[in-house]
């Protein structure tokens, strides 16, 4: 029998709620500066089990979707301080949540971070390296440094999720680059590190967000030799890494995989009510949209082959 735990997704989304700035949610209660990453997930979970008797979703969400077309800057890109520091992880999350409620994002703003996404690279290097191609580009945690893991895998599914009208030759050419990426930095044992798969000849370990958020950026390569190894990776690792975070990505790709959760949601339940006695807003905002008892909004990250 799958656990009930909606009384617990309830009180975090009710929490969620009253944390809410004017526009935007920091990263704990208490902070006074709203963040892209946590304001993009708390509307992906509230957004995506809204009820009517709220009110509008619309009118809650306008001022909270604005603060993130208002981090924009001039080459597309959202930055929470100043352009030289933008985070392509932080950006491609806001990109995929935007995707899910066009209807609230002001005119232009998608086209130009789609734009600013798909012209971004991380930095070639031409060093030989026979394990490892340096020479894929797909995005960096921050610009003019090397591709990273984490920030890829978002970018990828940013761009798989966007609407079909915005995919172009150039975003089918980044994409598929990226592809390359992640299967070339595949460990040993499957699954991926947050950068490379190896360093100065020595092999390095796979880490499960990391390798929860390749696999959903790589869900319809699901025959590829080097995924199927990172979803045996990932099953056998889902509960090694208790962090909410770690644990709300797991529980998110193996629904989406269509494999069972049950026992990542159960620790994830136990984790959440203590992010939620920290006030970490971050970990309850992902942590409520993963433990959702009504999982079709999990069709945000599906991915059609």
């Amino acid at each position: 029998m799958v656990a009930d735990h909606s009384p617990l997704v309830e009180h975090l989304q009710q929490r969620l709620l009253s944390s809410a700035g004017a526009t935007g949610w920091a990263y704990y209660t208490g902070k006074v500066s709203s963040r892209i990453e946590p304001t993009a997930w708390a509307l992906l979970a509230l957004g995506s089990t809204w009820e009517a008797s709220r009110g509008s979703w619309a009118d809650f969400a306008r001022p909270h979707i604005g603060f993130l077309a208002a981090r924009q800057e001039s080459d597309g890109l959202l930055s929470d301080t100043e352009p030289e520091l933008v985070n392509f992880t932080t950006a491609a999350v806001a990109a995929f949540v935007l995707t899910q409620f066009p209807a609230q994002v002001p005119a232009g703003v998608l086209s130009k971070l789609y734009d600013g996404l798909v012209g971004a690279k991380g930095v070639k290097i031409d060093a030989f390296d026979p394990k490892q191609d340096n020479q894929l580009q797909g995005w960096p945690w921050l610009r003019d440094t090397f591709s990273w893991v984490e920030p890829t895998a978002w970018g990828l599914l940013a761009l798989k999720r966007a609407d079909p009208s915005r995919r172009s030759r150039a975003t089918a050419a980044r994409a598929q680059e990226a592809e390359k990426l992640l299967v070339n930095r595949t460990c040993v044992a499957g699954g991926w590190n947050y950068g490379n798969a190896s360093a100065l000849g020595q092999d390095l370990r796979a880490y499960v967000p990391t390798t929860a958020l390749g696999l959903l950026a790589m869900q319809d390569r699901r025959r590829e030799p080097n995924i199927e190894k990172s979803v045996r990776f990932l099953v056998q690792e889902r509960l090694t890494e208790a962090s909410a975070l770690a644990l709300s990505l797991t529980a998110i790709c193996l629904r989406v995989l269509g494999l069972p959760a049950d026992d990542v949601e159960a620790r994830l339940a136990q984790v959440a009510v203590q992010s939620d006695s920290r006030g970490h807003l971050l970990a309850m905002a992902m942590a409520s949209y993963a433990l959702s008892a009504d999982r079709h909004h999990l069709e945000a990250f599906r991915v059609r082959a």
